[in-house]
C-alpha cells in the first residue's frame, strides 16, 4: 500500500457499537448504570452517558489503527490538568481497576476506552458567533498550547493527515476532486505550500491540539465563551502557528465578513500567546493548506469512504474560504495581522512603468502585455508584492531553482569572509575548474572565468581567430549568443531579422531531422556537408576563412531542435576538416537541461575545441566561464595578458561548486530526464487535441510546442496570446522562441515536477480552447 495511503485519518471508519452495548461497557468498565445516545465522531465511538444521579459522561472508543493514540489522549488530559486546572477541557476517569484506559473486543478486535467529562454547550459549527466569541476561541486555544509545553509522546510523531505538512503527499488524491476549477485552485494551492515547507520546518515546534474547528469546540449558554475544547484524538508535533492557522481556518463565519471574523481568532490567541514575525508570515500559507487538506480528504472520502457526509458543510466552507482569501491576496491579508499581531512586515518599495521608463528607457525590454513585478523567488516559483505565485516554466538563470538555500548559503558564507578577484591564490576557484574539467573530456582541461556568457563567447571568438589567424565565423540561422560588440555579430535573432549579416558571419539552416532518434538518409547527410562546405567557401572567398562554428547546443533560438548526432557529425566533419574550430555555446542546454547528458555537445555527439558557460552555473550569482585546451589558453594568456577583474571571484565559485553539488545530491539531470519525457508526453496529449498546435520539440527541461496559423504573423500573434492567457488566468510563465516567434519555449528550473507539468500542459489546452483552433 502506498505510505500516502496509511496516513491516519484519510479514511473515516468509527467503531460501530450499538447503544446498549455502550451502556454494558460502562456499567462493566466503569461501574455506572447509564442511559447512552450516540455522539458523531470521525474515527471514535462516542456516547453521551448519562447516569440516573444525573450525572453526565461521554464515552469514547477509540478507533483506527493507533495503538499508541489512545494512551496519547488521556496522557494530554492529565497533563493539562495539572498544568491549567481552570483549562475547559475533559477530565479523565478511571476504570474499575483504577487505570485510564479501559479495552473492550468485538468480533475478535480490540478497541480502547476511556470516560471523560460531558462538556455542555453548543457547538461553535452550528452558531453564528460573535466576535466576543470567536476572540475566546483564539484565546482559549492558547491557553491550551501554553499548557502544552514540554509535553510530548511518541504517538504525536505519526502521520496524520490533517496534517497540514502532509498536503503534498495527499496530491496524488487531487483527481477526485471533480470540480476541474477547484482541482486546479487545490493543485495550485499544494504545489505554493510545497515549495514553502523549509520555512515550515523552521517554526518553533510543539504538541498541539491542532484540530480546533467547530465540530471540536463547544459554547456556553450565554454565547460568547468557549465551554470546552474537545477530541484531543488528532493532535500532532508541530509548528505552534498551525495551532491558530487551522482555527482561523475553520472559523465559521456566518453573518460575519471573513476578514473581520480571522482577526478576532487572532487577536484573541495574542491576547494570550505571542507569536513572532515569520509565524505571521506563514499564517496565510498555513490556512490556504489547511482548506486544501479538507477538500483533498473530503474528495478522497466520496468515492472511497462511507465517511464523506461528515466533511460536507466543512468542504463547502474550505472552498469558499478558498477563494475569498485568494481574492484578497497573501500581501494584504498578512500585513493586516501584521498589524494585529504587533510585527513587522517590510513592504516593497513601489514601481510603476512611468518610474522604469525615466530612469531605464521607455524601450527597455519587458515580458508580457502586462508586465510583472516580482518581490522573490524560490524554487520553480516567483512571488509578486501580493506574494501571489507564479509558476517559473521560462527562466534557465535559477537552474537549480531560485534562491536555491545550498547556494544563498555558499555565497553569502564566502562573502562574509572574502570577496576579491583572482589574482591573489584562492583555493574556491581552483576547486570549482577542477569540477568543470572533471566532467569534460580531457583535451577540455583549462579555464578561464568572466561574468556573464556575451563574455565567454567574446573570449572563445578571439581564442578561435588567435589558434587560427582567420577571421570568419559560421553559426546557425537565429542563434543568440550574447551582447558583446563582438558577438552581437553572431547573434542575429537579437536585432531585426531582416538586416544582413556581417560580412565575416555566415549562417546555416536549422536541421530538417528534428527528432534525436531519427535516421537521416545519405541525401539529408550529403546537403548537411554540402551546406557546411559551402560555408567555408563562402569565407574562403571573402578572404576571411572559418576561425569557429558557434552552436547552442539546444539549438534554442533556431528553434529548439533536438536533431539526431548524424547531422552533427556531418556538420562538424566538414568544418573541421577546414581548419575551422567547434565552439560548443553550453549556456542554455548544458548542466544537464537535456536529461541525458551533463553537456549538450555531449547529446549532439560532438567533440569542442571550446566550451563556453553562463548565467545558470551561478544560479543567478553573474558568472561566466571558457573552458578550452591549456596550450591554446596559456598561448592567447601569453598574446594578450587576458584578465576579468571579477571572472573568477571567490564568491562566483562557491556559488558555482554550489550548484554542481545540488545538481548532483538532487539528482537533477535524472529528474530532467523523467520529468522531462513526462511533460513532452502531456504537451503531445494538449497537441493532440487542438488543431493550432503542431509538433512538440526538444527533450528534457527544454521543450518546444509548434503554434499554427493561417500564416506566419497569424501564429506569432496566437503564440502571444497563448503566453498572455496562460499568464494571466494561471499564472504560469512561458515564453516564446523561433525565427517566427510561434514555438511556446518551456524552460523551467531543474527541480520542476510532473505535477508542475500536468499544470502547465492544462493552462495550455485551456488557453488554446479559450482562443480557438
Amino acid at each position: 500500500m502506498p505510505a500516502e495511503d496509511r496516513l491516519i485519518a484519510l479514511s473515516s471508519a468509527p467503531p460501530v457499537f450499538a447503544v446498549v452495548e455502550a451502556e454494558r461497557i460502562v456499567a462493566d468498565l466503569y461501574g455506572l448504570t447509564a442511559s447512552a445516545e450516540a455522539l458523531a465522531g470521525e474515527r471514535d465511538g462516542n456516547f453521551h452517558v448519562r447516569t440516573r444521579q444525573g450525572q453526565d459522561f461521554v464515552l469514547k472508543i477509540l478507533g483506527g489503527d493507533r495503538t499508541e493514540g489512545p494512551e496519547c489522549q488521556v496522557r494530554v488530559l492529565r497533563h493539562l490538568e495539572i498544568q491549567d486546572p481552570t483549562l475547559p477541557v475533559p477530565r479523565v476517569f478511571t476504570t474499575l481497576q483504577g487505570t485510564d484506559l479501559g479495552l473492550v473486543t468485538q468480533e475478535g478486535n480490540s478497541y480502547s476506552t476511556c470516560l471523560i467529562a460531558y462538556m455542555p454547550g453548543r457547538m461553535l459549527a452550528d452558531m453564528a458567533p460573535s466576535l466576543a466569541l470567536l476572540r475566546d476561541v483564539g484565546a482559549t486555544l492558547a491557553r491550551v498550547d501554553r499548557a502544552l509545553r514540554g509535553f510530548f509522546h511518541p504517538a504525536l510523531a505519526r502521520r496524520i493527515a490533517w496534517d497540514v505538512r502532509e498536503l503534498p503527499a495527499l496530491t496524488r488524491h487531487l483527481p477526485c476532486i471533480g470540480n476541474r476549477d477547484l482541482r486546479r485552485l487545490v493543485a495550485t494551492v499544494a504545489a505554493d505550500f510545497g515549495e514553502r515547507l523549509r520555512a515550515v520546518a523552521a517554526l518553533r515546534a510543539q504538541a498541539l491540539h491542532g484540530d480546533g474547528h467547530g465540530g471540536n469546540v463547544a459554547v456556553q449558554a450565554t454565547g460568547d465563551r468557549v465551554a470546552g475544547i474537545l477530541d484531543f484524538g488528532d493532535m500532532i508535533h508541530g509548528p505552534l502557528a498551525l495551532e491558530l492557522a487551522v482555527a482561523m481556518a475553520e472559523a465559521p463565519t456566518r453573518g460575519l465578513e471573513p476578514a473581520v471574523a480571522l482577526s478576532a481568532v487572532l487577536a484573541g490567541y495574542m491576547q494570550v500567546q505571542s507569536l513572532e514575525a515569520d509565524e505571521i508570515e506563514l499564517l496565510y500559507d498555513l490556512i490556504m493548506a489547511r482548506h486544501a487538506v479538507t477538500l483533498a480528504i473530503h474528495a478522497w472520502r466520496l468515492q472511497h469512504d462511507a465517511g464523506a457526509a461528515i466533511l460536507h458543510e466543512a468542504a463547502l466552507h474550505a472552498e469558499a474560504s478558498l477563494d475569498w482569501m485568494q481574492s484578497r491576496g497573501r500581501a494584504s491579508l498578512t500585513q493586516h495581522w501584521h498589524g494585529i499581531a504587533g510585527t513587522r512586515a517590510e513592504a516593497p518599495l513601489p514601481v510603476t512603468l512611468e518610474r522604469r521608463h525615466r530612469l531605464l528607457g521607455a524601450n527597455a525590454e519587458l515580458f508580457y502585455e502586462q508586465p510583472l513585478h516580482f518581490v522573490r523567488g524560490s524554487g520553480v516559483y516567483l512571488f509578486d508584492p501580493e506574494d501571489r505565485a507564479y509558476l517559473d516554466v521560462y527562466n534557465n538563470v535559477p537552474h537549480v531553482g531560485h534562491c536555491h538555500p545550498a547556494v544563498v548559503r555558499a555565497i553569502a558564507g564566502q562573502a562574509a569572509r572574502l570577496a576579491t578577484h583572482s589574482r591573489y591564490l584562492h583555493g574556491a576557484i581552483l576547486e570549482y575548474a577542477e569540477a568543470l574539467t572533471a566532467r569534460c573530456p580531457p583535451q577540455l582541461n583549462t579555464c578561464i572565468f568572466v561574468n556573464s556568457g556575451s563574455e565567454a563567447n567574446d573570449v572563445a571568438w578571439r581564442l578561435a581567430q588567435f589558434a587560427t589567424g582567420r577571421r570568419g565565423a559560421v553559426i546557425m540561422a537565429d542563434a543568440y549568443h550574447g551582447i558583446t560588440n563582438a558577438v552581437a555579430a553572431l547573434t542575429p535573432a537579437s536585432g531585426d531579422r531582416g538586416e544582413s549579416l556581417e560580412p565575416w558571419v555566415v549562417a546555416l539552416d536549422p536541421p530538417t531531422a528534428q527528432d534525436y532518434e531519427e535516421t537521416m538518409s545519405e541525401a539529408d547527410i550529403a546537403a548537411v556537408t554540402a551546406a557546411a562546405g559551402c560555408a567555408v567557401s563562402t569565407l574562403d572567398a571573402r578572404g576571411l576563412g572559418a576561425a569557429a562554428f558557434f552552436l547552442d547546443t539546444g539549438l534554442t533560438s533556431s528553434g529548439i531542435y533536438d536533431a539526431p548526432p548524424s547531422w552533427a557529425k556531418a556538420l562538424s566533419t566538414e568544418l573541421r576538416s577546414a581548419g575551422c574550430l567547434l565552439v560548443a555555446d553550453e549556456v542554455q542546454y548544458g548542466l544537464g537541461r537535456s536529461g541525458s547528458h551533463f553537456w549538450g555537445f555531449e547529446r549532439r555527439g560532438l567533440m569542442p575545441d571550446i566550451v563556453t558557460l553562463g548565467k545558470p552555473i551561478g544560479n543567478g550569482y553573474p558568472m561566466g566561464a571558457v573552458i578550452a585546451n591549456r596550450a591554446l589558453v596559456e598561448a592567447f594568456q601569453a598574446k594578450f595578458g587576458f584578465f576579468s577583474t571579477f571572472g573568477g571571484n571567490a564568491v562566483a565559485a562557491r556559488a558555482g561548486l554550489a550548484v554542481l553539488d545540488v545538481i548532483d545530491r538532487e539528482a537533477l539531470l535524472a529528474n530532467a530526464g523523467s520529468t522531462g519525457k513526462y511533460f513532452r508526453e502531456r504537451l503531445q496529449a494538449v497537441a493532440s487535441e487542438h488543431a493550432g498546435f503542431g509538433r512538440v520539440r526538444g527533450t528534457g527541461l527544454l521543450l518546444g510546442l509548434e503554434v499554427r496559423g493561417a500564416d506566419a504573423a497569424a501564429a506569432k500573434s496566437r503564440t502571444k496570446q497563448i503566453i498572455n492567457v496562460v499568464k494571466n488566468r494561471s499564472r504560469i510563465l512561458i515564453g516564446y522562441e523561433g525565427p517566427n516567434g510561434s514555438i511556446l519555449k518551456l524552460r523551467p528550473p531543474l527541480p520542476f515536477q510532473p505535477a508542475h507539468a500536468d499544470l502547465v500542459a492544462a493552462a495550455i489546452g485551456e488557453a488554446a480552447a479559450l482562443i480557438g483552433d
